[in-house]
């Protein structure tokens, strides 16, 4: 993952103090671990508390607010979400960090924190309806995907899975979107082939004898009816397009995250993006 270098480039450092002294020694065993000297926002518990599940809460909007996009511009002629979200990214009010259609978010924080932060405001007698929202929006990805996939493949087919990590860089598996997508491909009667450099056995841990675990990369290529690349690991882009040949049929590939060239494959595989309105 990235936790040595956000813990050394941190875009700021967030302390929740009983007292200045308290406030005062955190601050400097933070700033002598940093590589820059980040703005420091000092507050008390309860702030502090909510300003952390805030700034994931914020994020986890962008992130759905892009998926959304990335929906309409599927069913939209003509529309691509990345040239939409590169626009709205330029703004300096909204930034290009997160504003990507492609997979929902997962892993241990965002999911975590999206929710508490609802639950806080509904404890509280607040709405907290943008936060509800984007978790919705959120959860319906899967049922999105899995439409998805219906359109290019039958029950009984081989679908390849790629990428089981919330993220590239990380073994982790929790609450991760690849993972329930393999999962509901697996309820509705296809045979699911999944492969991570890292986190395959922890989501086979989880999937169980739901999907078979792939023994290579290239294996789980050429045996399949169906590529999907779900997380947007970088030993992806070195698929070679002979493992995409059928015997004169066409490869459909699934590339949730843009990681691979579609000209590329342009011989023997369709590479379809998310958003990309056709």
């Amino acid at each position: 993952g990235s936790v040595v270098r956000d813990m050394l480039f941190p875009d700021s450092i967030l302390i929740g103090e009983s007292d200045t002294k308290a406030g005062d020694v955190l601050q400097t065993i933070y700033l002598q671990m940093c590589e820059k000297k980040p703005p420091v926002q000092r507050m008390n518990f309860v702030s502090a508390e909510l300003t952390k599940i805030s700034v994931n809460t914020y994020v986890t909007t962008k992130i759905s607010y892009a998926n959304m996009l990335a929906d309409i511009c599927d069913r939209l002629p003509g529309a691509d979400v990345d040239v939409v979200t590169k626009a709205l990214g330029a703004d300096t009010r909204i930034g290009s960090k997160y504003l990507k259609g492609a997979m929902g978010y997962g892993g241990p924080c965002f999911p975590r924190d999206n929710v508490a932060f609802a639950a806080l405001a509904r404890k509280i007698g607040a709405r907290a309806d943008v936060a509800e929202a984007t978790d919705r929006i959120n959860n319906h990805q899967i049922d999105r995907l899995t439409g998805l996939v219906g359109k290019f493949a039958k029950a009984g087919m081989r679908i390849a899975l790629l990428g089981l990590s919330y993220k590239p860089h990380t073994p982790v598996v929790e609450e991760s979107h690849s993972v329930k997508l393999a999962a509901k491909l697996a309820d509705a009667g296809y045979i699911v082939s999944v492969h991570d450099p890292l986190a395959q056995e922890a989501a086979i841990a989880v999937l169980g004898d739901k999907v078979v675990g792939a023994s290579s990369l290239e294996g789980a290529v050429r045996e399949c009816d169906l590529l999907i690349v779900a997380t947007g690991w970088p030993e992806y882009k070195a698929i070679d397009p002979a493992w995409c040949k059928r015997n004169g049929q066409r490869l459909t590939v699934l590339d949730l995250w843009r990681t691979l060239p579609a000209d590329k494959f342009a011989d023997v595989a369709d590479v379809l993006y998310l958003g990309s309105g056709r």
